[in-house]
C-alpha cells in the first residue's frame, strides 16, 4: 500500500468514526495498524478477547477493545517524515498549582502510613494545524526504542505515546513484567550514580512486584536493576520473570493484581489511589493505564499477551494536545525537583514539536 492509499485508508476510518490503532513495539522499525469494519464501541473487563485493548488508570472505568475477528490486519514500513505537521503552539501549564500538590502529599506521607504517591499533571499545547498520522509518524521515528502507538476511538478520541515500560509480556505460561521507576536526565552515557530517593522508589515497586505476583506466578526470578535509556531519559529497571499459574480468568486476575502499580500510583496503593482521588485535579482518563495486544487460540487458552503502561502519552482535542507525566513523591521528594522531573517527561514528546 503506497502512502497516498494509506492515508485514503486513514481517511476513510475517519469519516466512518471507526476504531483504529497503528502501534510499534520496542526496537522496531515497522509498525501494525488494526482498522475495525464498525463504529461500535467494543469493552472488556475480563481481558478474555483477542484484540487490542486500551485500559484507563482506574479499571472501573471503561477499558477499550478493537478485536482481532471484525479488523483489518496489515503491517508497514515506517517511514521517513519531516517534522512539519504544525505552524505554531501556544503553551499552557500550572507550576504554583502542582508545587503545592506536591508538598501537600510529602507532608501527608509524614503524617500517614502513605510511602509514596504519583502526582500526575497535564500541559496544554494549541496547534492551528496538526495531521494526527504525520504526528504518529515522528514519534515512532524519534523514539525506535519505545514502545510508540496512535490509537483513535470514536468513544475516546485520539491518543498518543512513545512509552518506555512494559506492564507485562506472556507467551504460553512464560511471564516477563519489569519494575520501572527512578528518573535522572541523559547525559551522555549509562554509567551513573542514583541517590537514595530513586533507589528507594525502584525498591518498592520490585517489593510490590514480588508480594502481588506471589499468587499468580510460580517460579518467580529477579534480574539485578539496571539503568536504561528512554529518550532523554534514564531510569532503574528491574525484570522479574515466572509462570503463570492455571485457573480461570487468569490474566484478568494478574491484571488486577498489578494495575496500578507504584511506579503509576503509589504504596501502599489503597492509601495512595485514595489521596489521588481526593486531591489529584487532573482526570488521568488513559494516562498511567495500559494498552496493547492479547492472543487466545481456538480452544480459548491464553497464547500471548504484550502490554505496556500509557506513559509519555498525550491526548488530542481539536487542535488542543494535552502532554501528561507523573512524577514518585516520597518522603525524599522536594516539590521544585518532582516539578522539573515531570517536565523532562513532558518534554520527550513535546519535543517533537
Amino acid at each position: 500500500m503506497s502512502a497516498d492509499q494509506f492515508s485514503e485508508r486513514i481517511a476513510q476510518q475517519l469519516k466512518a468514526q471507526r476504531p483504529f490503532v497503528l502501534y510499534s513495539d520496542f526496537n522496531q522499525t515497522q509498525f501494525k495498524a488494526l482498522f475495525q469494519n464498525s463504529s461500535k464501541a467494543y469493552q472488556t473487563s475480563e481481558f478474555d478477547k483477542n484484540g487490542f485493548v486500551f485500559a484507563p488508570f482506574d479499571l472501573s472505568q471503561p477499558t477499550y477493545i478493537i478485536p482481532d475477528d471484525i479488523s483489518e490486519h496489515a503491517t508497514y514500513k515506517l517511514p521517513k517524515v519531516k517534522d512539519s505537521f504544525f505552524s505554531s503552539q501556544i503553551q499552557t501549564t500550572n507550576a504554583k498549582a502542582h508545587k503545592k500538590l506536591i508538598k501537600k502529599a510529602i507532608q501527608n506521607i509524614f503524617e500517614t502510613n502513605l510511602e509514596k504517591v504519583v502526582l500526575a499533571r497535564s500541559c496544554e499545547i494549541e496547534f492551528s494545524i496538526l495531521d494526527p498520522i504525520g504526528l504518529f509518524y515522528s514519534i515512532a521515528n524519534a523514539y525506535t526504542e519505545a514502545y510508540t502507538y496512535c490509537w483513535f476511538h470514536p468513544s475516546t478520541g485520539f491518543w498518543f505515546g512513545a512509552s518506555p515500560e512494559s506492564l507485562v509480556k506472556i507467551s504460553g505460561n512464560k511471564v516477563q513484567l519489569v519494575a520501572l521507576a527512578g528518573t535522572q536526565r541523559f547525559k551522555g552515557q549509562l554509567e551513573v550514580n542514583w541517590d537514595s530517593k530513586n533507589t528507594k522508589e525502584q525498591s518498592m515497586v520490585t517489593d510490590y512486584l514480588k508480594s502481588s505476583l506471589s499468587k499468580h506466578l510460580s517460579g518467580l526470578s529477579l534480574s539485578q536493576p539496571k539503568t536504561i535509556r528512554s529518550a532523554n531519559l534514564l531510569h532503574l529497571q528491574t525484570t522479574l520473570t515466572g509462570h503463570l499459574n492455571k485457573g480461570k480468568h487468569r490474566l484478568r486476575n494478574l491484571l488486577w493484581a498489578l494495575h496500578p502499580t507504584p511506579a503509576v500510583c503509589g504504596t501502599p496503593k489503597e492509601s495512595a489511589m485514595a489521596f489521588i482521588k481526593d486531591n489529584e485535579t487532573l482526570d488521568r482518563q488513559f494516562y498511567s493505564g495500559f494498552l496493547g495486544t492479547i492472543k487466545q487460540n481456538s480452544s480459548g487458552a491464553l497464547e500471548s499477551t504484550n502490554l505496556v503502561v500509557n506513559l509519555r502519552c498525550m491526548q488530542l482535542i481539536g487542535k488542543k494536545s494535552l502532554l501528561y507525566a507523573g512524577g514518585g513523591i516520597t518522603n525524599q521528594s522536594t516539590a521544585e525537583m518532582e516539578w522539573e522531573e515531570t517536565e523532562a517527561k513532558i518534554q520527550t514528546l513535546k519535543s517533537i514539536f
